[in-house]
């Protein structure tokens, strides 16, 4: 029988490794100065090599003949304990797996053998992986022999979920973290062992295999495996793309690229194409929101695209840059909400793609906020059980009176942009009414309640106010004509007045947090109705020379 990739090309020398240098370095010093300690803990997600690392370290301090490079130490390969732990012959490296060895008797006995001296080898070594899944019990009877063990025996405890190690645990070892492997690493490691195994496959297609490994070396590996198994000695990123069902990495940015620059039809008639040729659309969309969260980040701060480099080609990064320059923040981040919102519907739909096709033109298209006197609602009529048949439901669209009072502002005769001169607004005034706008305007248009969140009131002249927002897209989206309407109509009834509003950006205006929480509105309210009774009732006492007796 064959051995699988990942076993077959497993590194047996430090010289070996790829990646985790500074773990490497760390551990080589450790062994040539004589400075090992007598505990470590490895952690990290799988398949980032912790096993790996603790067979190697057990083999090269057990060595006879030490090859004592500078900042690098490796074992001889053939003195006679190097050749007994790379057989598995020898009694003196024990590895237990804590999934199958969870209880209280397991530690108990390896606490009777462990004050026995080595069989053939310098040090007895332990590596316990998967530690964190020993019981409550089996860790606290682990504490004391971890803490104080034989001069002859280190400890390895391997885990890939850190935080269900108990801290009494954690502070006795050594912690080396596991990071997951940057894509260069895990591309190089896949080419040395297609040159190995004589088969010639694209760049394209190690850098769609490493993608999907997302950091681990034996998922990589394991996956060149399944594809070796199954291809001849030439693999072209077409076969890639069809075994592992994945959407070409450029596929996914050219629908991003039409999502940015709002060609709607292009970007559909793609989305089809992936149907049609039977790829799975919730692996296309968890790329496709990935590919998003990384356009955020670098909308954020370019600094970001280091953090890419373990996942990302730079010519990748390069695109992802240009794209920054096409699109504005708020607009990436609804983009992510509609495309999780459409992750979760894509299989309760009758046709999967209909959700994503949904959220692709909501994240491309503007749409007219509903008019704030009439809304257009969903009623269910019942019908009553007629001869045994069951009662039906029948969802029927009407028109409505909204619930709230009837806005009947007064409409100017004049065009939208003229000016009453006749009226005088206080700006003061008008901020001392901005939060009962954001609360009667929440039934209309929830929306427009979290982008007046973020708005000042810069000038008034006549009748028109004048709107300030840090945001192109916010400008876009309240100067919109229903939206610009519905909030002269709700801020007109508020102030009896004819108001006019026009929104205008200013770049300088540091960026207020957009929040619409009714409550908060409501105590604000509150407050400032509290303070203008106050003002009211000294006024009278003032002028009626009286004065409070009592408060009720």
């Amino acid at each position: 029988m064959s051995q699988t990739l990942y076993r077959k090309y497993r590194p047996k020398n430090f010289s070996e490794i790829i990646g985790q240098t500074h773990i490497v370095r760390t551990l080589s010093n450790a062994i040539t100065k004589n400075r090992t300690s007598h505990s470590y803990l490895f952690t990290g997600p799988r398949g980032t090599g912790k096993t790996t690392f603790a067979r190697i370290f057990a083999k090269t301090i057990n060595c006879e003949n030490p090859n004592k490079a500078p900042q690098l130490v490796t074992a001889c390969e053939t003195c006679p304990s190097c050749q007994i732990i790379q057989n598995g012959q020898t009694l003196d490296v024990i590895e237990i797996d804590a999934a199958s060895n969870t209880g209280v008797d397991n530690i108990r006995e390896l606490r009777e053998t462990i004050g026995l001296p080595p069989t053939s080898l310098k040090y007895k070594i332990y590596i316990i992986d998967e530690v964190h899944m020993l019981s409550s019990g089996a860790f606290n009877a682990l504490l004391k022999t971890l803490e104080e063990p034989p001069a002859h025996v280190i400890f390895i405890l391997a885990t890939t979920e850190i935080h269900k190690v108990p801290e009494t645990i954690i502070s006795r070892c050594q912690r080396f973290d596991f990071p997951r492997l940057p894509l260069p690493d895990l591309i190089e490691k896949l080419s040395f062992i297609a040159q190995k195994e004589k088969v010639t496959i694209e760049k394209e297609a190690l850098e769609m295999i490493a993608l999907s490994a997302e950091g681990g070396f034996r998922d990589a590996e394991s996956l060149l495996g399944q594809i070796f198994s199954m291809e001849d000695k030439n693999i072209t990123e077409k076969v890639v793309e069809e075994i592992l069902g994945t959407a070409d990495k450029s596929f996914v940015l050219e629908i991003a690229d039409d999502i940015v620059t709002k060609k709607t039809t292009t970007a559909i008639e793609k989305v089809n194409t992936l149907i049609a040729e039977g790829y799975d659309l919730q692996i296309f969309l968890k790329a496709l929101i990935n590919h998003f969260r990384q356009l955020m980040l670098l909308k954020v701060d370019k600094n970001f695209q280091n953090s890419f480099k373990r996942e990302l080609t730079q010519e990748k990064i390069e695109k992802l840059l240009a794209q920054t320059t096409q699109i504005e923040l708020v607009q990436i981040i609804n983009a992510i909400n509609l495309f999780l919102e459409a992750q979760n519907k894509i299989y309760s739909f009758l046709l999967p793609q209909l959700a994503l096709e949904i959220a692709i033109i909501k994240a491309t298209q503007t749409f007219p906020a509903p008019t704030p006197t009439m809304k257009q609602e969903f009623v269910q009529e019942i019908t009553p059980e007629k001869n045994g048949s069951p009662i039906q439901n029948i969802a029927k669209p009407i028109i409505t009176q909204n619930v709230k009072e009837e806005i009947t502002p007064p409409v100017s005769t004049q065009k939208e942009t003229a000016i009453d001169s006749t009226v005088s607004l206080d700006k003061d005034l008008l901020k001392n009414h901005w939060n009962r706008l954001l609360i009667d305007i929440r039934p209309f248009n929830h929306s427009l309640c979290a982008l007046l969140s973020t708005c000042q009131i810069v000038t008034t002249e006549g009748n028109l106010v004048t709107l300030a927002t840090p945001y192109d897209f916010y400008k876009e989206k309240l100067a919109d004509p229903q939206n610009r309407l519905t909030i002269e109509e709700v801020f007109s009834k508020i102030l009896e007045l004819p108001i006019r509003i026009q929104i205008v950006v200013d770049k300088n205006l540091a960026p207020i947090q957009a929040s619409c929480s009714e409550e908060e509105i409501r105590e604000e309210a509150k407050k400032e109705e509290s303070h203008e009774q106050s003002s009211l009732l000294d006024s009278a006492m003032e002028i009626m020379g009286g004065k409070i007796v009592a408060d009720e």
